[in-house]
């Protein structure tokens, strides 16, 4: 009733000509070695590809090294990426520090003007986006970014770690890739790293070749880890949204938070886009600004109790990060205003607990602040 965990590293062979014969590519008959391939890896590779409704996967040491290898099997020096600039803040440093040592530059736009967009995309190699944006959650609108990367001939990759394929399947708007941190709904449960990448035999080809050469492998047994989460995966998600949103209408009308960022909230500018591409429904994660700035939100975070102080998301556990100072350092201060992102800015990762007592630990942390 539990799929197996292969946790070897080396496989025998009785017959050297086999041996010989499964050694000439990483999916070739039989395993040879983990890095190249593990029947546990396999699995999990299968299931999320078959979720995504992908020909294929590949799986990742973390959700940050499926991304990294996505833009390295797919670009090289002197080509240019177009990405929206409201991104996880390790995807953006990326993008704007490290890539460009290796000669691959970023033009960044904003997510709501998919006209923008198109006006930059001739000469580009690829277009990225996140579903919903971290940590503004903002929605991409799917159909309108793979159109105009389609008429540029080019792939548009998504990261739909917040959505899961549970509220969208990025390939059934017209996405060519999907990425994925395994760490955050698909695992769970606050114990696995992970990531993976969904695609078809095309591109998948590229980036599991890069994967083979340099060596960014998941490990069987965190592998295994997220076939367990997967088996909740639709549970948890539905909970999950439905605690957040009971959280955002109760944040929404508090005095001491000056802004409530959640898609489903009606008034949100994301809402039209949640009702139509995510079934309604706003995912995990929501946005508010807590009144008087950086202080006050640092002040109001120590007096939480059941809330964990925590940079991550999609566990069982609430969690919240303040971002200016947590996840998006690696932004100035025109950056983050240019994300929307305030001083006061604090992303708040729901979980499976009572919903009214995730509401009265915020509501009470926010009394003691002022």
């Amino acid at each position: 009733m539990s799929p197996p965990l292969d946790l070897s590293t080396t496989y025998e062979f009785d017959d050297t000509e086999e041996f010989a014969e499964a050694s000439k590519s990483k999916y070739g008959d039989g395993y040879v070695y983990s890095r190249w391939a593990n029947p546990t890896v396999d699995a999990l590779e299968a299931a999320v590809a078959d979720l995504e409704g992908a020909e294929g996967a590949e799986a990742f040491s973390s959700g940050m090294a499926a991304i990294a290898g996505t833009f390295l099997a797919l670009c090289e020096a002197g080509d240019r990426i177009v990405a929206v600039r409201q991104l996880y803040g390790g995807t953006y440093s990326l993008l704007s520090e490290m890539l460009p040592r290796y000669g691959i530059e970023t033009t960044f736009v904003d997510v709501a003007d998919p006209s923008a967009v198109s006006g930059v995309l001739d000469g580009a190699k690829l277009l990225y986006c996140e579903t919903i944006g971290n940590p503004r959650v903002q929605v991409a609108d799917l159909p309108a970014m793979a159109e105009v990367a389609k008429s540029a001939g080019i792939p548009l990759v998504v990261d739909n770690t917040f959505a899961t394929p549970i509220l969208a399947r990025p390939i059934e708007h017209g996405a060519s890739i999907v990425v994925h941190s395994a760490t955050k709904y698909i695992g769970g449960h606050h114990d696995l790293l992970g990531g993976i990448v969904c695609t078809s035999k095309e591109w998948l080809e590229q980036i599991r070749h890069l994967t083979l050469e340099l060596g960014p492998t998941l490990s069987p047994f965190n592998a295994w880890l997220g076939l367990r989460g997967m088996t909740t995966l639709a549970l948890r998600v539905e909970r999950i949204c439905a605690n957040a949103r009971a959280v955002a209408e109760a944040l929404e009308a508090n005095p001491e938070v000056n802004a409530i960022h959640y898609p489903a909230l009606d008034g949100d500018p994301s809402k039209h886009l949640a009702d139509r591409l995510l079934g309604g429904r706003g995912g995990g994660v929501l946005g508010f600004d807590v009144a008087g700035g950086r202080e006050r939100a640092a002040a109001f975070q120590g007096h939480l109790q059941l809330v964990e102080r925590a940079a991550s998301l999609g566990g069982i556990r609430s969690l919240i990060v303040h971002a200016a100072s947590v996840t998006h350092t690696q932004l100035s201060s025109e950056e983050l205003e240019a994300a929307g992102i305030s001083e006061g800015f604090c992303r708040l990762a729901v979980g499976l607990e009572d919903p009214e007592d995730v509401v009265d630990d915020l509501e009470r942390a926010l009394k003691l602040s002022a």
